[in-house]
């Protein structure tokens, strides 16, 4: 039984992720990345999901999370943490695969690339929110609606936090300043952080803030793919 909501679990956890993938790969459809690398970032990012679960572990025992829960600021403390752990996490982990590698060559490449791996991170998570849906005896028709929420929202993030890295590593790249890649984490960071932060502390009463949030996110993505796309200039990334 439990195989078997595995099985479930890993077909529906990746459906969103799925369409988050089909959709950020058009964006590169000029010069399509190859297919192995494309596996490589995506299987890297479900390889290191166990590795920021623990770090994430050992950082709430550090801080004594139970306790800080009852604090504001403590809670503030931990989800800038937990924040930092995550995009520092997918991006040292896609620099690293990607060092001298010949197909990492175009700006857009590197939100491509980051894109992929932060998708990667997402579908084990959802894998595991279905899983311990199903386990703990919900109904699949609750989980699917989970997963609603999760495509618009947390897969999202994911995307978005790393795409905003992913332009400012592709200007870094460019032009040899490390500032640019300091503030596209900072930023990433930022918008990671705030976006759990406001969940949890006001749940849904946020909702459609939120929602604006991310739908100003999205637009300025899709305005860095468009600005990446029209730079003919190669990167060297070794």
């Amino acid at each position: 039984m439990a195989s078997l909501t595995l099985i479930i679990s890993s077909i529906f956890g990746a459906l969103p992720v799925g369409l988050w993938l089909i959709f950020f790969l058009w964006q590169d459809i000029k010069k399509p990345e190859p297919k192995r690398w494309i596996l490589i970032l995506f299987l890297l990012g479900m390889l290191i999901t166990p590795l920021v679960y623990f770090l994430e572990n050992f950082y709430l025992k550090i801080i004594s999370y139970e306790e800080a829960a009852a604090s504001l600021f403590m809670t503030i403390i931990v989800y800038l943490g937990i924040a930092v752990i995550e995009e520092l996490a997918k991006f040292f982990s896609t620099a690293l695969i990607l060092r001298k590698n010949k197909f990492f060559d175009e700006a857009i490449d590197a939100m491509i690339y980051l894109i992929i791996l932060s998708l990667g991170f997402g579908v084990v998570e959802n894998i595991l929110v279905v899983y311990e849906g199903i386990k703990n005896g919900g109904y699949l028709l609750n989980a699917m609606s989970v997963l609603s929420l999760r495509f618009i929202g947390a897969n999202l993030l994911h995307t978005l936090s790393s795409g905003i890295i992913g332009y400012f590593w592709a200007l870094r790249l460019l032009k040899g300043k490390k500032n640019y890649l300091y503030l596209g984490i900072f930023l990433s960071i930022l918008l990671h952080w705030f976006f759990n932060l406001a969940i949890i502390l006001f749940g849904g009463e946020l909702v459609l803030f939120l929602s604006l949030v991310l739908f100003l996110a999205a637009v300025f993505l899709l305005w860095a793919f468009d600005i990446l796309k029209q730079i003919e200039k190669p990167i060297r990334y070794i």
